[in-house]
C-alpha cells in the first residue's frame, strides 16, 4: 500500500451566488468527515489554481463560474488532526447565472447550500481546517471581499501574505529535498 507524506496544495473555491452567498458542503468519506467546507481539492501537476477551482467547482457542484471573476484571497497553512499538511489557496469566484447545483459526488458530500459569510461565522457547524482558519481570518462580520479587502492589492500579496510567504518557503524547501507532494511505496 502507498504511504501518503510531505505538503500537498489544496485549492479552496469561495463560489458566490448572485445574493453574495458562499457555497459550502458537508464531507464524508475522507479527512474532515463530517464538517463542513468550500469545494475544491488538489492542485494537479501543470494545473493552474484557476483550472483546478473550475474542475472542481463543476466535479462536485457542476456549476460554472464566471470567466474572469476568479482571484487569490488568502492562504493557509492547514496541519490536519490526521497527519496531514495542506497548504490551501482559497479562490473567490461568482457562479455563472444559469449553473444548475447538483450534488455529483454524494459519496464525499452529503449535500450542498448557500450561506452568508455572517451565518459561516455564527454557525455551530464543525468547519473543515481551511475553511476554519478562513473565517477566523478576520473578525467582522462582512466577508473581507464585501468591504473592498482585495479589490486594490495584486495577486497573493493580500489578505494572508505572510502564510503565503510561508507556503512558497515550505515549496522551495521541498524541491530542495527532492520530497513532493504524493505517494511513495512503503519503506519496509
Amino acid at each position: 500500500m502507498a504511504k501518503f507524506f510531505g505538503v500537498g496544495i489544496g485549492v479552496g473555491v469561495i463560489c458566490l451566488d448572485d445574493e453574495g452567498r458562499i457555497l459550502v458542503g458537508k464531507r464524508k468519506g475522507s479527512h474532515g468527515a463530517g464538517k463542513f467546507a468550500l469545494p475544491g481539492g488538489h492542485l494537479e501537476l501543470n494545473e493552474t489554481w484557476e483550472d483546478c477551482a473550475r474542475r472542481e467547482v463543476f466535479e462536485e457542484a457542476n456549476l460554472q463560474l464566471e470567466p474572469q471573476s476568479l482571484k487569490h484571497v488568502f492562504t493557509s497553512n492547514d496541519r490536519m488532526e490526521d497527519d496531514k499538511h495542506y497548504v490551501t489557496l482559497f479562490l473567490l469566484g461568482r457562479i455563472l447565472p444559469g449553473s444548475k447545483l447538483l450534488n455529483l459526488e454524494p459519496e464525499k458530500c452529503e449535500g450542498w447550500e448557500f450561506l452568508s459569510w455572517k451565518q459561516l461565522r455564527d454557525s455551530d457547524y464543525p468547519m473543515f481546517m481551511p475553511l476554519r482558519h478562513l473565517l477566523d481570518s478576520t473578525d467582522s462580520d462582512r466577508a473581507p471581499w464585501e468591504r473592498g479587502l482585495y479589490e486594490s492589492i495584486p495577486g497573493s500579496l493580500k489578505f494572508g501574505a505572510t502564510t503565503l510567504f510561508g507556503a512558497l518557503f515550505a515549496l522551495v524547501v521541498m524541491k530542495l529535498k527532492g520530497t513532493h507532494f504524493g505517494s511513495q511505496p512503503d519503506v519496509k
